[in-house]
């Protein structure tokens, strides 16, 4: 289903398609593609906006795919070859989500469809980054499709480069699993396959080259426990996380016969979300702040959601990882299976 959500300032059109299978219902935006409202038995558990205008003016990234690379990259460059490119420095000392413009900003093109071995509702999204992007090179094409199968929000990531680049594409929802209207994260019970966290300095958030081992620290949750048990000794001078996590790829699953990690699963009494990746990693972003307009009538709030971000690690570039070149194709599934 589409429908007309608003109009830029240009006169250009933005929509709303909505696909829907047994207990889910997904709604996304061609402005970032974003993840507008998801429906798990009629409770949507995901914090947007009724408004384009609340999107464009707001900070965020909610819902929005995010690139050219997510997270947070340093020195206000990227090497390729020998060969620097300046990127801007939008957060603080760091360059985050691609940017002053990233993906979050573009209108993407949506066609509706199937999935053609399972029937699945799917919405396809697309769009190109032109070489020279907020600083990145090469003409950068870009796929993602989110598909509802086998009672899973379904995420695939593809892109192709005509230059060498580097891309890490994401997901930026935040969610609460009882329900935005009845919103706070800290009772939500968490289990991370991850030994170790990214080392980042606690003023720039940039990682400082070393990995640090969870146990005994705020950052392990290989057995289950509450989101805010520990959300005040993470060292960030914030209450809440903003980490990356090293996922250990110890549990595995097959979804619609792609062979993914188990992430994380996180619970509440109404309901249980498995998080499912390709990627090697996950962002947790809990920090969420009170200032802000509301999500969908509802009051924003401090510990109102979470977000969990798969991924590469951060500041991959620094050290070359992370890059695609011409005639590889970049692809990546993630998945929020839900019960």
């Amino acid at each position: 289903m589409k429908t007309l959500f608003g109009t830029m300032p240009d006169g250009r059109e933005v929509y709303a398609y909505t696909i829907e299978s047994g207990d889910l219902s997904a709604t996304v935006l061609s402005y970032g593609a974003t993840l507008q409202k998801l429906l798990h038995k009629g409770t949507d558990i995901v914090c947007g906006y009724d408004s384009l205008d609340t999107y464009r003016t707001t900070g965020g990234y909610h819902g929005a795919i995010v690139g050219r690379y997510a997270n947070r990259i340093g020195g206000g460059k990227i090497t390729l070859d020998g060969v620097d490119y300046p990127i801007a420095r939008n957060n603080g000392e760091a360059h985050l989500h691609g940017g002053n413009v990233g993906f979050d900003k573009y209108l993407w093109e949506i066609e509706e469809g199937t999935c053609d071995k399972c029937g699945a509702p799917k919405l396809v999204c697309t769009m190109t980054s032109p070489d020279g992007d907020e600083g990145y090179p090469g003409n950068l094409r870009v796929q993602v499709t989110y598909a509802i199968v086998d009672g899973a929000l379904l995420i695939d990531y593809k892109a192709t480069t005509d230059k060498p680049t580097y891309v890490n594409l994401t997901n930026h929802a935040y969610f609460n699993l009882h329900g935005i209207e009845n919103g706070d994260n800290r009772d939500h019970m968490l289990t991370i396959h991850c030994d170790e966290v990214t080392d980042v300095d606690a003023k720039t958030l940039l990682p400082t080259g070393k990995r640090l081992d969870v146990t005994g620290t705020a950052f392990d949750f290989r057995t289950e426990k509450a989101l805010g048990r520990d959300h005040e000794n993470t060292g960030l001078g914030i209450v809440g996380y903003d980490n990356n996590f090293v996922l250990n790829g110890k549990v595995k699953e097959t979804l619609a016969g792609n062979a993914l990690t188990v992430a994380a699963v996180c619970r509440t009494a109404e309901r249980e979300m498995t998080i499912l990746t390709t990627m090697p990693c996950m962002q947790i972003y809990s920090a969420i702040g009170a200032d802000g307009p509301a999500f969908k009538g509802v009051q924003r709030r401090q510990n109102m959601s979470v977000a969990f971000e798969t991924q590469y690690e951060p500041d991959s570039p620094s050290h070359g990882e992370a890059r695609l070149n011409p005639g590889q194709t970049y692809h990546h599934i993630t998945a929020y299976k839900l019960k």
